[in-house]
């Protein structure tokens, strides 16, 4: 295949990414306008109204000024312009296209991954067909398709992630010290923005470090990596940090629902699913207003924190204490949300057909197993376990880090979708091998 034809094949497999999403959003605006709704996810309706709080120039709050660090502001900074049209409804259709765009461009960036991962001593065919298949593979999934269709936070936090991926794998591969501190950097400041769009992000870079430093090699390479994306974050972050602190009187790294988060994973009753509305902060609320009410030093221990502030810190305490003090049960509800975080059968929720069950299930496994062939270095298309430095193991990290991160939280199979998306580039490489022997086979 030629260089322009190679241009053709990945523009087709975007375009049939971009005419995938849109269907698919058309369906789900379509369902919501018929049930009478601008949404059918309850998160959507928030980041709505803080993108229309910047919008509009009023506070950053979500309802009242004790929401004022409700959500991390990426997502509603991009939504912010779109809320400005007069009708809601066509507002938040130009939403979902948007989404649309950024998940196809998510599928551009899978492919640009997977054709600097796979080895150059392979061949430009046989690389740029597991470029190919990882792309039409991240266009189809389900899974993918669903992030870039409703209002989460999901749809600008996947194509941020992947630039995270490719600053580093780039500056794993470089051999110029500058330009390994310059593409660390940039790996830091999308994984800063990554972070501001979805808050669970945070330890991922410090996650990947530990498991090079510990197992594996150049561990200097990682070292020097790890700085400069730690600064390249903290460039892109405090921002945040200054404006949640001139808030709060206190310095708050994500956001104020940390706590809250926490305690509805980790309390007595727990299921491992998510507490809808997380109902228990009302009785949080009411103990702390009494004790604020109550405190005979009130002003010298609240005059620089705020109600959230405290709040937030109470449900943390909370939680913490129950598991020091539970920790059988926490290791049952543990198992419990790596159970509903891999679900064969997704249950609950939006997932209403049967159908759509069916897909999710098979599009989840079927990368999973694929994957785990494109991770394989003894087949006709060689993924070296090193690339040039770079060890195919790293595309398996957010799997592991999601999954360990929602045995504490809550579980539910939308928090896989984002690792499952990643795995599409070993998945692809793992159709390339399947393929090329299928075609050597069928040629002998």
């Amino acid at each position: 295949m030629n260089k322009r034809a190679t241009q053709f094949s990945v523009l087709a497999v975007v375009l049939l990414a971009l005419a995938l999403r849109i269907s698919a959003a058309a369906y789900w605006h379509r369902t919501a306008e018929s049930e009478g709704h601008l949404f059918r996810l309850g998160d959507s309706h928030s980041y709505w109204t803080l993108a229309g709080q910047i919008a509009r120039g009023l506070p950053y709050q979500y309802g009242s000024a004790n929401a004022s660090v409700f959500r991390a502001p990426v997502y509603p900074l991009v939504l912010a312009p779109l809320t400005l049209v007069a009708n809601e409804q066509a507002a938040v259709w130009g939403a979902r296209l948007l989404g649309c765009v950024l998940g196809s461009l998510s599928v551009a960036l899978i492919m640009s991954l997977t054709r600097s991962l796979v080895d150059s001593t392979c061949g430009s065919r046989l690389a740029n067909r597991a470029m190919l298949c990882s792309g039409l593979l991240a266009a189809v999934y389900p899974g993918a398709i669903g992030m870039s269709v409703v209002i989460l936070s999901e749809a600008v936090f996947c194509p941020l992630m992947l630039v995270y991926f490719l600053c580093w794998q780039q500056g794993w591969k470089t051999s110029t010290q500058s330009r390994r501190w310059a593409l660390g950097v940039g790996a830091g400041c999308a994984a800063g923005l990554a972070v501001l769009a979805r808050p669970s992000w945070l330890l991922f870079a410090p996650f990947v470090f530990v498991i090079g430093i510990t197992f594996g090699p150049q561990r200097a390479r990682h070292a020097t990596i790890f700085i400069a994306t730690l600064a390249g974050m903290v460039l892109t972050m405090s921002p945040w940090w200054v404006r949640n602190a001139s808030v709060t009187g206190e310095f708050v790294l994500t956001t104020l629902q940390v706590g809250p988060s926490l305690y509805d994973g980790m309390h007595d009753g727990a299921t491992g699913a998510s507490d809808e509305g997380m109902a228990f902060m009302s009785r949080f609320a009411e103990e702390q207003l009494a004790e604020d009410a109550t405190s005979s030093s009130l002003r010298s221990a609240f005059e620089c924190s705020t109600f959230e502030y405290r709040l937030n810190r109470r449900a943390q305490r909370a939680a913490i204490e129950w598991m020091v003090t539970h920790p059988a049960d926490v290791a049952l509800l543990a198992w419990r949300k790596f159970l509903r975080t891999w679900s064969l059968w997704p249950n609950g929720g939006e997932v209403g057909s049967s159908t759509l069950r069916l897909l999710l299930t098979v599009g989840c496994f079927g990368v999973l197993a694929l994957a785990c062939v494109g991770s394989q270095s003894s087949w006709p298309l060689k993924l070296q376990l090193q690339v040039d430095g770079t060890s195919a193991t790293f595309y398996w990290l957010p799997t592991a880090y999601f999954t360990l991160l929602h045995m504490i939280f809550v579980g539910s199979i939308r928090y896989r979708e984002p690792a499952l998306l990643v795995l599409t580039i070993l998945a692809g490489i793992g159709l390339a091998k399947l393929t090329d022997r299928l075609m050597k086979n069928a040629a002998d």
